[in-house]
């Protein structure tokens, strides 16, 4: 596939390592990435954490960035050239992800539930791929994203610096349960939109393995929290701005102490800077 105009005047960084919880059980990385050119010259960065409480997971997280793959190359296959027409792709997008990662896990078990077992019966359900997914189809100035679970994305600007553009789910958002893919409610509560901003700079899409490690959070009079971007998170974008630095820097920052000690889950990072 030809690149995008998104690869000429950025770069883009990417790691996902295991958290310490899974690797003392000597249990997979259940996160996944993806990254490239898609459509009619634009832009892919999607991460995705599967449920560490489900079986097959780690799966269902490939199969939702693959999703958002497929999805981007169907809906943009023609770049949007007005603001009216992002706006109408970026809600038939949501809708794309979502149909192309039932296509995809519909795939996956069709194979599963034919293979024969002890009481001749294979029972395979949906809920056992159960995973998030953050992704963003990128243009700039346009940045189309879809969101379904507790990933976030944090954006560059110049001026302004770094702001949390989409935040994890509340505390009272996530009382009952985290949403995934494959919940019967993810359509009332996926997050999608369409963000214009002629001075990105940088972005930073995090599964929720890193919201700990990443983000500040500020307590309102009511005692609900509200997460934002530490200051400092600035320097995360000039680091990977400084030609010669290699992108294994990121993962071995996500390994360190500090990050181990945030969060026991796994932790997943695409980060893009403008060069």
């Amino acid at each position: 596939m030809a690149g995008s105009r998104f690869d000429a005047g950025w770069r883009v960084i990417s790691a996902s390592i295991a958290g310490p919880n899974h690797t003392s059980l000597g249990i997979e990385n259940q996160d996944n990435l993806r990254a490239g050119p898609v459509g009619d010259g634009l832009h892919l960065l999607a991460v995705a954490d599967g449920a560490g409480s489900q079986p097959r997971s780690a799966h269902g997280s490939r199969l939702s960035v693959d999703a958002a793959w497929e999805a981007a190359n169907q809906v943009f296959a023609r770049a949007p050239r007005t603001l009216a027409a992002w706006q109408k792709a970026t809600d038939l997008y949501a809708q794309a992800c979502l149909a192309q990662f039932d296509e995809l896990v519909e795939r996956a078990i069709t194979p599963l539930r034919a293979r024969p077992t002890a009481t001749g019966v294979s029972s395979v359900a949906r809920s056992e791929f159960a995973t998030t997914l953050l992704a963003v189809v990128a243009d700039p100035p346009f940045f189309s994203y879809v969101c379904v679970g507790d990933g976030f994305l944090v954006m560059e600007r110049s001026p302004g610096g770094s702001h949390l553009v989409v935040p994890p789910p509340s505390d009272r958002e996530t009382a009952n349960e985290t949403v995934f893919m494959t919940s019967a409610g993810r359509a009332h509560d996926v997050r999608t939109g369409l963000i214009v901003e002629t001075g990105a700079r940088g972005l930073a899409l995090c599964t929720d393995g890193l919201i700990d490690g990443m983000l500040d959070v500020a307590r309102g009079p009511d005692g609900t929290g509200h997460p934002y971007a530490p200051r400092d998170f600035d320097s995360y974008f000039a680091v990977f701005r400084t030609p010669g630095v290699d992108h294994s820097e990121l993962s071995r920052k996500l390994q360190s102490k500090e990050f181990a000690a945030s969060s026991g889950d796994d932790k997943t990072m695409v980060m893009a800077v403008h060069r």
